[in-house]
């Protein structure tokens, strides 16, 4: 004999899984609600017709309603948090398939860490480095504009530079992406960003691990994240110290925004959401040109350390004129005594920058304090030596001459002072 009140419970519970009122699913059998009401409570019991109508209705056996065995054994399984996990552990297969194919790369599967070699044999004090990094803001503008692999390709080239500044050689690089339920083809083309990265810069590619989320994150909803480790000969870490007086300063280019100045240009978007759609000329967007990825410049730092050219490496997060640049708190900075000068009328103005500033919402003495210009690094070297290395540089980056060190105390305690002003007309 069925136990009315244990089939009434179950009967709620999967009505509920399935989000409808008891109303709704009298509506569904063509019934009252009331009769509903009553099955639930226990005071009644469905016919076996009913019974049939309702475990279709709410997709269940009716094994499930009226076997006491089968509810005590039921599951919540990855389909019921929206995952198709085999389809998942499938595609995790062929993004692996993307892993670099080096004999120093021991094992590099899935989430779990990785294994790998470095030839330290050449250097006497080997100095390892580990940075991991994340787009920042500029992110959410990027997936709302499905520019996924732009976005990979930034962080990628944040997290390199974050090494090379310091005269690391980037070695091996490892990507995650945290997400709800996403177009696999996105993911993929994510995944083979982070692999020409990796390849332009003479890195091993780990893979990229898939985190799928769909409980927490919506369709088309994601994080990226990378970690990148390197090593380097303690005797050719940059640290300034070299530097003297005279030295020349040479800005190397980049594209996009760094995400530290996205905040601003946010800002600047919500007093004129016109400039979503606005173009910067005949041929671009402004959205098109504010997502191009950063780049990256292990090239670019080991071609000048090959030729011992390389007397200072700074990586600009936000604005060539920020002090902090040129003396942070730790390592890598002007010695004392001596500062920066930077000639502005030499520095580059891009087709994006230009644009920004003729929106006229920042003031010209503020404007460049907010944004690098369209440069990504500053490499210092020795004035015999800037023509060879600008040349050196272009083989890879545009690049410019914009300033040299000097020496004295004219800028009081910053280690940075300007000279001339920025050309914004063409």
């Amino acid at each position: 004999m069925l136990d009315k009140e244990n089939l009434g419970r179950r009967i709620a519970y999967y009505r509920k899984e399935k989000g409808l009122t008891q109303k709704d699913l009298a509506d569904y059998l063509n019934i009252s609600y009331q009769a509903v009401s009553k099955w639930e409570s226990g005071k009644s019991l469905p016919t076996i017709e009913m019974l049939y109508e309702i475990s279709h209705l709410l997709n269940v056996t009716i094994d499930s309603l009226i076997n006491e065995n089968a509810w005590k054994n039921r599951r919540i399984t990855y389909w019921d948090t929206g995952l198709d996990s085999e389809r998942l552990h499938n595609f995790k297969k062929q993004i692996m398939s993307l892993n670099s194919e080096d004999e120093r790369m021991v094992s590099a599967n899935y989430a779990d860490a990785v294994l790998f070699k470095m030839d330290t044999s050449q250097m006497e004090e080997p100095i390892y480095s580990c940075v991991t990094c994340v787009p920042g803001s500029k992110e959410k503008l990027a997936r709302e504009y499905k520019y996924n692999r732009e976005i990979c390709a930034d962080v990628a080239a944040s997290a390199v530079n974050f090494l090379v500044k310091d005269g690391i050689k980037p070695v091996i690089l490892k990507a995650m992406v945290v997400c709800g339920n996403q177009d696999q083809e996105q993911i993929y083309l994510m995944a083979q960003s982070f692999r020409q990265v990796c390849d332009d810069n003479r890195m091993m590619f780990a893979g990229m691990e898939i985190s799928a989320q769909p409980v927490n994150y919506a369709y088309g909803e994601y994080n990226v994240s990378v970690t990148v480790v390197g090593v380097q000969d303690r005797k050719r870490i940059i640290t300034g110290s070299s530097i003297g007086e005279g030295d020349v300063l040479i800005g190397i280019g980049t594209e996009g925004i760094e995400g530290t100045s996205y905040p601003f240009v946010k800002a600047m978007l919500n007093k004129n959401p016109e400039l979503y759609h606005a173009k910067i000329d005949e041929e671009h967007f402004f959205i098109e040109e504010l997502l191009r990825a950063n780049r990256a410049y292990a090239r670019e730092i080991a071609v000048l350390q090959e030729k011992d050219y390389l007397r200072g490496a700074f990586r600009i997060s936000n604005s060539l004129l920020n002090n902090r640049v040129w003396n942070p708190v730790d390592r890598n900075k002007i010695p004392e005594g001596l500062c920066v000068n930077i000639d502005l009328s030499a520095l580059p103005v891009m087709p994006l920058y230009r644009f920004l500033f003729e929106q006229d919402m920042i003031g010209e003495n503020v404007f460049p304090y907010h944004f690098h210009m369209g440069i990504g690094m500053v490499v210092i070297v020795a004035e015999q030596n800037c023509e060879a290395a600008m040349e050196l540089i272009g083989q890879f980056s545009e690049c410019w001459r914009i300033g040299q060190i000097e020496k004295g105390n004219r800028y009081a305690e910053k280690k940075i002072g300007t000279r001339g002003q920025i050309k914004w007309q063409n």
